[in-house]
């Protein structure tokens, strides 16, 4: 495996080189988040470029990079959010629980970063599997939080928010910052985020609340019982774990009972924890699905509650 070691210095220049800030409303800038070599994958991979599934979904993400939205200048907040859209560790869902959801958020004053972490619906590589959606997901904040000033943002105001296994991801950068990970760059910039927002998320690796397809792609189909803790976001919250807003439906066929273990979880840590679970049944509604009604999607409700969630931080 190759360790990439990417210099503070060196990353600004990426930056700096991408292109300037984007106005509201145009096409996001794109930007590579291992220019240099993609850490967590093995000398001499061959690398291609992403695979769109549909007009909603992409797949063999490889070569992780992230998408800006700033902030509507008259509104910005000095808030920063990273984006992690979900579909089990195989495909990213990157319109509906990526850039609509950017959007959205970016027109509210808030900076947000669409990250397109590594997935493949095909291959079985370790590479895609864990620590290498993390490693992704740390890269992309260690790079906004170089990268701050030139962003707009506030690098104490930077947090994460993440749909379905996008949550459980979000989840592992609220609760594993501190750990070691094999091809992690050396650095000195702290990847804990200031709050993190999880929106029907796959929370548990143990039977009988994980979501077996995540677990699967993320850990393998035979994982021991230490990586399964491990990678159980409710089994790592400490008393330093940031803020959380959780949502979910009732009756969701990824089960709710992620989302209460976890703010079990944070309560017993004395964790600040906003929950919020709606009597309905649908999985992967994003911000709403056409035709949706208060009445009939209660949860399409959250975009608002996070909006004031975060600028209470």
């Amino acid at each position: 495996m190759v360790r990439c070691i990417l210099s503070a210095l060196l990353l600004v220049s990426v930056c700096l080189l991408s292109s300037g800030a984007t106005a509201l409303g145009e096409s996001p800038q794109t930007i590579p988040l291992w220019p240099d070599g993609v850490a967590g994958f093995a000398e001499g991979y061959q690398h291609q470029a992403f695979v769109q599934v549909d007009p909603q979904r992409i797949t063999e993400t490889s070569q992780a990079f992230m998408r800006v939205f700033p902030a509507d200048p008259a509104k910005a907040t000095g808030h920063g959010l990273l984006v992690f859209p979900g579909g089990g560790y195989s495909i990213l869902s990157d319109q509906k629980e990526g850039n609509d959801v950017a959007r959205y958020f970016a027109s509210k004053g808030i900076t947000c970063f669409v990250v397109c972490y590594r997935v493949s619906k095909k291959h079985a590589d370790a590479d895609y599997r864990f620590p290498g959606p993390l490693l992704d997901a740390r890269q992309a904040l260690r790079y906004v939080k170089i990268n701050a000033k030139a962003l707009h943002v506030n690098a104490g105001k930077i947090g994460v928010i993440g749909f379905s296994a996008g949550g459980h991801l979000a989840g592992m950068c609220a609760t594993r910052y501190e750990d070691k990970l094999a091809g992690d760059p050396i650095s000195d910039i702290s990847v804990r985020p200031a709050f993190a927002a999880l929106i029907y998320p796959v929370v548990s690796m143990i039977e009988p609340n994980t979501h077996r397809g995540s677990r699967n792609n993320l850990l393998g189909k035979n994982p021991s019982k230490e990586e399964m803790i491990a990678a159980s976001t409710e089994r790592r919250l400490s008393k330093d774990t940031p803020p959380l807003f959780i949502v979910h439906n009732q009756f969701d066929p990824v089960t709710s009972q992620n989302s209460l273990l976890l703010a079990l979880a944070a309560t017993k840590a004395k964790v600040p924890c906003e929950l919020h679970l709606y009597p309905a049944g649908d999985h992967g509604f994003g911000m709403g699905k056409p035709g949706d009604t208060e009445k009939n999607q209660p949860a399409m409700l959250w975009p608002s509650l996070l909006e004031k969630f975060i600028k209470r931080r």
